[in-house]
């Protein structure tokens, strides 16, 4: 049974609206932060932390959910640049979190810049700090303090030790190199349970709270270590190194996920030797060995697994298929999993975000395409279900689209699949000559997921339909699939998205003469590329943070031009992470190749019409990959306007909502200007 739970006055709850007046749903509903995010369980089930965004700010909530009263406990002011974070329950009286603050970095006059080895852009960097308080907000303790240090260090949370109600572990930079912290969650003071390097950054740990496997930097920041040690044991053992393409594969060949339930070993996802995909295993640190095969798909990466660490139970492996997956490993988690999804359906994602001790009560989160994300409470002593917490309140579902699998075969015989979304009022059976938007996605070691997508949702909320085409190159397919896009930009994974939109016209589903391409960041290149190589299937293009010209993207991957070198993508050699990575992603191909597949260098050739964005902070793809592109058009008498987001950096993060705004509006308005506008709200004819 699923019920609403009452809406209790200036609780978390879903705020209720009346039914809205507009045909189009408003892009407000796609942008910046959610109302509500980051929601947990105390161990006993009896309170619900959340944190509630509004014109102010963040403020974190606990909410008794016996009585339905909340208590705003904390507040981060946006007008500071704060946010809170990473909320968690650390025993049924505690609570912790994150404060994260961003800081524009200054020049000095010698045009030198302040840096840290927090997470930065080339003009802002993030600090945090981790506190604890009670559940009313009073004995508010800080457990980590970044200003100690000469230069801001991030901390780390690595367990809130299930069997240990007053402590939890932090991992900890110090000058002498990281500490693995078991700090009092009440007094803030702490043992220092190991010592790491200078070069560690991770820990993870057995059920009993034991270090048992080691993360470290490696040749200068290129790539990454794992080191094992098992209980008893002194020294560290490596398991394996990773350096250049090898640190940025997209499918896990190791990477662990959580104590398992045996002192010592510990679940990973890993891409053993014989195997395309990343499978769940039980690895035991204290001899290097797989002792479990858990789960392993062969046609899809496995990427999480349920466990409930209070009983020490693995309940269940998940992954992305066509939606979230989860196959359950215990039989009384299974038999409830089944009924919850069967309640809810198949058109959101359902996945455990928290559980009772006891199990009675559970905390689900479930997100579509018609659900901007929703909380329900599930407890099973009552077997009732209801929703808690709506993300985004005053959603209208009729004005949101549906999303739809398709499969379609490429010019050379794979089959493929990717998502059709359709316009508010078009069902699939009656989708025939829509105005059509093909979105390849970016990475490209990334894919596309069943849900909440800003381009997809946004234009075919005003009345476009939307493919998302999953491409040679794009993860979680298994590392065949990824291999077979390396020296294949431009080629066969831009023959993919062509044959994926022709299959689309041959169908019916889209207008030949109504359809563009919008992608970003690699998606950017694709449109980039389209532009020049498609000309006779998209009637206009959009690029976003794409690459237009390979060449100068490989010179500044390699040399870089900005005094922030290591915190992003230019600058870091030939034997860094992102040059060895973008090196094997083009293949071993020279110049004349390379610039056969770069927009900047076939600007005459460009057969339609070209909109250019591009955030000025971007340190992935530098906001000079579309200058050049503009030149190039200007010298080819060919008109291609780019618009500068100011401050921005390469993703679509939720304090960048305006920006986004700007985004989306601007490729709305060049898709009306070219082939026309959406279909009219319910689904009618368009012009």
């Amino acid at each position: 049974m699923i019920r609403t739970l009452l809406v209790l006055a200036g609780t978390i709850l879903a705020l209720a609206t009346p039914a809205m007046a507009q045909q189009r749903a408003p892009l407000d509903w796609f942008l910046g932060y959610d109302q509500f995010r980051g929601a947990t369980l105390s161990p006993d089930g009896r309170h619900l932390a959340v944190i509630r965004r509004d014109d102010v700010g963040d403020t974190l909530l606990v909410v008794d959910l016996e009585t339905r009263r909340p208590a705003a406990i904390q507040r981060a002011r946006a007008d500071q640049s704060l946010e809170i974070s990473q909320v968690g329950f650390a025993n049924n009286s505690r609570v912790t979190f994150r404060l994260i603050q961003r800081n524009r970095v200054v020049a000095d006059a010698g045009g030198s810049m302040y840096r840290n080895r927090a997470r930065m852009d080339d003009g802002f960097e993030t600090n945090t700090r981790i506190y604890a308080s009670n559940l009313d907000g009073t004995n508010l303790v800080q457990l980590y303090d970044p200003s100690a240090l000469s230069t801001y260090l991030d901390a780390g949370i690595v367990s809130d030790l299930p069997r240990d109600e007053d402590h939890i572990l932090l991992i900890v930079p110090t000058q002498g190199g990281a500490e693995l912290r078991k700090v009092n969650i009440s007094t803030g003071r702490f043992d220092v349970v190991e010592n790491g390097t200078i070069y560690t950054f991770n820990f993870v740990v057995d059920i009993n709270g034991t270090p048992v496997l080691r993360q470290d930097s490696i040749a200068n920041g290129s790539g990454f270590a794992w080191l094992r040690r098992g209980p008893g044991q002194r020294g560290w053992s490596e398991i394996a190194r990773y350096r250049g393409a090898a640190a940025a594969n997209s499918g896990p060949d190791f990477q662990p996920v959580g104590a398992s339930t045996q002192p010592g070993e510990v679940y990973v996802l890993a891409r053993r030797e014989g195997s395309d995909t990343s499978g769940l295993y039980r690895y035991n640190a204290g001899t290097g060995q797989y002792t479990e095969t858990v789960q392993t798909n062969p046609n899809f990466d496995i990427t999480d697994a349920e466990l409930d660490t209070a009983n020490n139970v693995l309940q269940a492996a998940c992954w992305w298929a066509y939606r979230w997956t989860c196959e359950a490993k215990d039989a009384a988690f299974g038999e409830r999993w089944t009924s919850i999804n069967a309640a809810l359906g198949d058109q959101v994602n359902v996945m455990l975000v928290d559980r009772s001790d006891d199990g009675n009560r559970w905390l689900i989160y479930t997100n579509g395409p018609q659900d901007l994300g929703t909380y329900y409470l599930y407890t099973h002593s009552t077997r009732t279900m209801n929703s808690i917490i709506s993300q985004r309140s005053g959603i209208n579902r009729a004005l949101l689209p549906t999303q739809h699998v398709v499969e379609y075969t490429t010019s050379d015989g794979q089959r493929q699949w990717g998502y059709l979304w359709l316009p508010p009022g078009v069902t699939r059976e009656a989708a025939r000559n829509l105005p059509t938007i093909v979105v390849p996605h970016g990475g490209p070691e990334g894919r596309d997921v069943w849900g909440n997508d800003p381009f997809a949702q946004s234009f075919s909320s005003q009345g476009y339909a939307v493919f998302q085409p999953n491409f040679r190159g794009g993860g979680g397919f298994g590392r065949a699939f990824v291999v077979a896009g390396h020296g294949q930009w431009g080629g066969r994974m831009q023959a993919d998205v062509a044959d994926a939109t022709r299959h689309l016209i041959q169908a019916g589903i889209t207008d030949p003469n109504r359809v563009c391409i919008n992608g970003w960041s690699y998606g950017g290149y694709v449109a980039f590329t389209a532009s020049f190589m498609n000309a006779d299937i998209f009637k206009c293009s959009v690029a976003g943070a794409g690459v237009s010209d390979l060449r100068q993207m490989l010179r500044w991957v390699r040399s870089g031009d900005r005094g922030d070198v290591q915190g992003g993508g230019g600058g870091g050699g030939v034997r860094s992470t992102s040059y060895q990575y973008w090196t094997d992603a083009m293949g071993s191909r020279g110049e004349a190749d390379i610039d056969a597949v770069s927009a900047a260098q076939n600007a005459a050739r460009v057969g339609m019409p070209l909109l250019m964005i591009h955030g000025d902070e971007d340190i992935t793809v530098p906001i000079e990959q579309s200058i050049l592109m503009q030149e190039a058009m200007r010298r080819a008498g060919k008109d291609a306007r780019l618009i500068t987001l100011v401050d921005i950096d390469h993703y679509a993060s939720p304090n960048n909502g305006e920006a986004w705004r700007t985004v989306l509006t601007e490729a709305l308005g060049f898709f009306n200007q070219h082939i026309g506008p959406g279909v009219p709200p319910g689904g009618g004819a368009s012009n």
